[in-house]
């Protein structure tokens, strides 16, 4: 029996050379020539989807259950969001995963074993968990959660109240449930943090000087993911900084000085996102946040997006019916005096 091979066409073949790859005998089997080439294309195509698709982002949902939450409630607040999330996925297309962070000890490994790239979002509110190893100090916590921005390139969002204002630490779980400490740091945790990330910072309300204007951008965002939020500001703890915000959704300049709410401050490979929004409704809180952490991983994909047909908003729809009522009241009284006048 002469068989092909390839040093010839005729030339008796060795048992070796009768012996397929396990590629050849792949395509023999399923009735197709093997080409070499071809394979080779094709595996590089795989690799790079497999390589794009480990490249997707994480937005990662900070509630631990063995915390609290203050200006929110952080299981209402992670519930809104991560319908906001998916929406916001299915409609503009954008690929990323969402993973809640739900006890402290998973908190803990992830300050400690920080993945690159890695968006936060707090849903605690005006308050941050403490991982256990830090004990009371919070300040060395602080300490490394900015280092994992300037240096890891995390997002950390804080889209509730005057963020870093309490913490919580020595955790316990009784018959009860979970139990902790509640420490106010007050102003101080902002001071801590925003000193190692070069932001010096306030978020108390006079120093504002007055509401906050909605900017394009924010009107642009809000409108392509479908939001009804205010033109002004809900927001009584914004950021009043010297420092330039990369973006805004709302802002007031005063002198030398800018407020800011809903805003990114780009610090080393991460940034500080900064909301400042008020303790109610918990509808609006999850639309800032979710709005700051999309706009932040995908702002060209919502820039060349279109808004969405605007509803009309609450005071509009009071007034239709005002103007019903008043249209009914006028059409009754005509047909009062109609039928009087034909007596």
């Amino acid at each position: 029996m002469r068989t092909s091979s390839p040093g010839g066409e005729g030339r008796p073949g060795s048992p070796r050379e009768n012996v397929l790859s396990p590629r050849q005998l792949f395509f023999h089997a399923m009735g197709a020539p093997f080409d070499a080439a071809r394979v080779s294309k094709a595996l590089l195509a795989l690799a790079a989807l497999a390589a794009l698709a480990s490249a997707q982002p994480t937005i990662y949902i900070l509630n631990v259950r063995e915390s609290q939450g203050w200006w929110s409630t952080p299981d209402l607040l992670t519930s809104n969001m991560r319908d906001l999330l998916q929406s916001a996925a299915e409609d503009l297309g954008l690929s990323f995963s969402v993973v809640v962070i739900d006890s402290i000890e998973g908190w803990e490994r992830l300050v400690s074993e920080p993945p690159p790239d890695a968006v936060i979002v707090n849903a605690h509110g005006e308050l941050v968990p403490v991982p256990p190893k830090y004990g009371t100090d919070w300040q060395s916590f602080y300490r490394d959660l900015a280092m994992n921005i300037m240096y890891r390139g995390w997002v950390f969002v804080n889209p509730v109240g005057y963020g870093f204002f309490y913490v919580t630490y020595n955790y316990s779980r009784g018959d009860g449930g979970w139990g902790w400490d509640l420490l106010t740091v007050g102003p101080s945790g902002l001071d801590v943090l925003g000193g190692w990330l070069g932001i010096l910072a306030t978020a108390w309300p006079e120093a504002a000087g007055g509401s906050l204007g909605v900017s394009d951008i924010g009107a642009h965002v809000f409108g392509v993911l479908g939001y009804s939020l205010p033109d002004t500001a809900n927001a009584p703890r914004p950021i009043t900084t010297y420092v330039p915000a990369l973006w805004y959704f709302y802002s007031r300049e005063r002198g030398n000085v800018t407020a800011y709410s809903c805003a990114a401050f780009k610090v080393g490979r991460g940034a500080l996102l900064w909301g400042g929004w008020a303790s109610s409704p918990t509808e609006q809180q999850a639309m800032v946040a979710a709005a700051m952490a999309l706009y932040y991983l995908f702002p060209a994909e919502i820039q060349a997006a279109r808004p969405k047909p605007r509803g009309l908003s609450p005071e509009q729809m009071l007034l239709i019916a005002w103007g019903a009522v008043v249209v009914a009241a006028a059409l009754l009284v005509l047909r009062v005096v109609l039928r009087r006048g034909s007596y």
